[in-house]
């Protein structure tokens, strides 16, 4: 998959493409079953899949600031499911940029007609766009009939009743659930991050731990200890190198030795590496319980002996169904790459 960074002068080789626009945070069942359509239309067109996206976020922004913790996916992650997905082109308009001074008819016309060559268009019933966010559905048919370029609505998914949205899975986080965000991810909620220094204490107790460094803008659930499994990663590339291990996983301020900032340190169940300076994907499977303050360290050492033990198990039973459904509208790598850009994804 090739990505690139929009532009007014952005020059693109000359060939059809079809594409999905939207902000596409957190790549939950919803996206994926959007982007599947669009990757579909465009093989029947011989066309690029093309996927238009927003970094930052624009769900990321309140009254105009930027607020952190509030991006299910930062763009490597995103950039990382695209693929699986089997998308050949992401263009990534930034936000609030220039984009957004364009008029909405000229961001048709000269945008996705013009640079991008859009020959097909799926889009949210709801989505806005342009200058004043005054670009509706009702533009784009209209636009697409003169302009020879067809639309097609994509209606919200629901499951079980509950419609998925990226607010919805920021809703369940915030309440520690945890399985149930990722039923409507249709995998386990994760983070990516660097493993950094910490004070060392987790090894005193004989508990070792690994210290994340989380991107500001990721959203950490709940408070409290989780059930999960961990694995080292390709950086940027967010892909596994090994088998996951099952993972107790704390998130918050540790208040028997009195954090002042929120952190999110790993366990890893049985064994003791070295992960520093590693970057790790941690995957969140249950809650187990919130954090509480222990009266001494012998106090807190046979409580995350518990928590290692009931940690195990989760990941030892057999997978939720729910949370393996994002595979099933997956590519192998090779096909995520065919009839894409040459050179790959820049760095």
């Amino acid at each position: 998959m090739m990505r690139v960074e929009w532009s007014p002068d952005l020059e693109m080789p000359d060939r059809p493409r079809v594409a999905a626009l939207g902000a596409f945070d957190g790549l939950h069942l919803g996206h994926a079953r959007t982007i599947q359509k669009m990757r579909s239309i465009a093989r029947e067109r011989a066309a690029e899949a093309t996927v238009l996206t927003f970094d930052p976020s624009p769900r990321e922004f309140e009254e105009g600031v930027r607020q952190p913790g509030q991006r299910l996916t930062p763009l490597d992650e995103q950039m990382y499911h695209l693929r699986r997905l089997g998308v050949d082109l992401a263009v990534v308009f930034d936000y609030p940029g220039r984009i957004h001074a364009v008029e909405p008819e000229d961001f048709v016309r000269r945008v996705l007609v013009g640079q991008l060559g859009v020959v097909h268009l799926t889009a949210g019933g709801t989505h806005h766009f342009g200058r004043g966010r005054r670009g509706d559905l009702a533009l784009l048919q209209e636009l697409g009939v003169e302009l020879g370029f067809g639309v097609e609505v994509v209606e919200p998914l629901t499951i079980g009743g509950e419609r998925v949205s990226s607010t919805r899975i920021r809703h369940l986080l915030s309440e520690g659930q945890v399985r149930r965000a990722g039923a409507l991810l249709g995998r386990p909620y994760a983070i990516y991050a660097s493993v950094v220094s910490g004070r060392g204490l987790g090894s005193e107790i004989g508990y070792p731990t690994a210290n994340l460094r989380i991107p500001s803008e990721k959203t950490l659930p709940r408070d409290g200890v989780y059930a999960g499994l961990c694995t080292a990663v390709r950086g940027g590339d967010c892909e596994a190198l090994e088998q996951p291990r099952a993972a107790a996983i704390n998130v918050g301020l540790a208040p028997t030795v009195q954090r002042a900032t929120r952190v999110v340190e790993v366990h890893i169940v049985g064994e003791d590496c070295d992960l520093q300076g590693a970057c790790v994907r941690t995957q969140f499977l249950r809650w187990l319980r919130a954090e509480r303050r222990f009266d001494d360290l012998d106090a807190l050492r046979e409580q995350i002996a518990r928590d290692a033990r009931q940690a195990l198990r989760e990941a030892a039973s057999r997978p939720r169904a729910e949370m393996r459904r994002f595979d099933q509208f997956c590519v192998s790598e090779d096909a995520g790459r065919r009839g894409g850009c040459p050179g790959g994804e820049p760095r």
